[in-house]
């Protein structure tokens, strides 16, 4: 008994740290981070975009403070090369497009800032 005591003590102090990860204080189920592309046929060029869109899934609102795709190595847009504004504010099933300037394989990492806390989403 006195051995498992020994044992499991040390890992139930652990396990909270472990679970909330560097302590940011965000969920990241709250925000549903999805990759997809979209076929435009037409004018001079048919063109392939990447699209990131960024929906809140949570019942409390939610500031989005930053963006950076594949540590700031892939730039985005909004739909016409419109700049994005952040901070952009959510309500829950709101959501954000962002046109990526790289390509749909090259998308390994989306890391975001809340008001709330940070995540990051891996897509490889």
């Amino acid at each position: 008994m006195k051995l498992l005591t020994k044992l499991l003590l040390p890992v139930l102090i652990t396990l909270p740290l472990i679970l909330t990860g560097c302590g940011s204080g965000f969920n990241p189920d709250r925000m549903e981070v999805n990759l997809n592309t979209e076929y435009s046929q037409g004018g001079l060029y048919d063109r392939t975009y990447v699209i990131l869109t960024l929906r809140s899934v949570d019942s409390a609102p939610i500031t989005l403070n930053k963006v950076d795709v594949n540590n700031g190595r892939c730039s985005y847009t909004g739909r016409y090369n419109d700049p994005i504004k952040l901070p952009a504010y959510f309500q829950i099933g709101q959501s954000l497009q962002l046109y990526l300037r790289c390509s749909y394989d090259a998308v390994v990492k989306v890391d975001i800032e809340t008001d709330q806390g940070a995540a990051s989403y891996s897509f490889k």
